[in-house]
């Protein structure tokens, strides 16, 4: 049985959320975002007594599952009225999808011209937990190309990709990221953990990161950070292609490139490098 693609019922997905009730998984997070659901403008407020009609269970019960979403601050209650409404926590998480989608609509003019100038994919990438994701992949212009997709997850320690933000982070999180273990995937892939602090640090003084067959046999790839207006790297953007035609030598002319392409989109989602902000006296 499949809930109805559009409902006004309290509690229910938004309109086309198909969910196979057969399959629907963990109970108490189902629970939970039937809550978060049945809030709207016309009912910002619901009490227990309303959750528990949400999900037909006892009110004990819709207290608890209130209560845990409160310490997690997506609801919060009404001192006054005991009644829940939803929590500022839900409004930082959507500044960060909204955050991501400017950044995304910003850089892609960007990231079509970087693939035009040097004819090779380009991708923009940012953390996820110890992953880089692709936001964008532009495909290049040549026919041998690497394979590349939106949503292609590769590891931080041996991609240029990765390198280039997570040399921006504290220390401490690249010591947490070593002491996990670093995942040889070709003979040339950095697993050594001091090797790779030291290359972080080449990462800051440069400007931008160089990968050269850690991550695959045959493949380069030269990646630069993307400053948000908080002064912290959010994602990086990419160049990548077979060794033959990314010579070292040219490597130095590509990052340059790149840094420079990286701080047009820096600038235009609120970064303000420090030698332009006056002067506080």
């Amino acid at each position: 049985m499949r809930r109805p693609e559009s409902s006004n019922a309290i509690g229910e997905p938004p309109t086309g959320d198909m969910v196979d009730e057969k399959h629907e998984g963990i109970q108490s997070v189902d629970r939970a975002m039937r809550i978060l659901h049945a809030f709207s403008m016309e009912r910002p407020e619901l009490s227990v007594s309303d959750i528990a009609t949400v999900l037909g269970t006892h009110p004990s019960t819709s207290s608890r599952l209130a209560s845990t979403l409160a310490s997690w601050g997506l609801l919060a209650k009404n001192p006054e009225t005991g009644k829940y409404w939803l929590g500022v926590r839900l409004v930082v998480l959507a500044g960060l999808v909204v955050q991501h989608a400017d950044l995304h609509a910003v850089a892609r003019p960007i990231l079509f011209e970087l693939r035009d100038i040097t004819k090779e994919r380009v991708n923009l990438t940012i953390l996820d937990g110890d992953e880089a994701i692709n936001l964008e992949n532009i495909p290049g212009l040549f026919a041998v190309q690497d394979v590349g997709w939106v949503g292609r997850r590769t590891p931080i320690h041996c991609t240029a990709t990765g390198r280039a933000i997570l040399a921006y982070a504290p220390e401490a999180r690249a010591r947490e990221l070593i002491a996990k273990g670093l995942p040889r995937l070709t003979p040339k892939t950095m697993c050594d953990g001091e090797a790779l602090l030291c290359k972080l640090r080449e990462v800051r003084t440069l400007g931008y990161a160089v990968n050269e067959e850690e991550f695959e046999i045959g493949l380069c790839s030269v990646a630069a950070p993307i400053w948000n207006h908080l002064d912290q790297v959010e994602a990086s953007v990419s160049v990548s292609g077979p060794v033959y035609r990314m010579a070292a030598d040219g490597l130095p002319e590509l990052g340059a490139l790149l840094k420079d392409k990286t701080m047009e989109i820096s600038r235009a989602i609120g970064y303000v490098a420090k030698s332009s902000r006056p002067k506080i006296t």
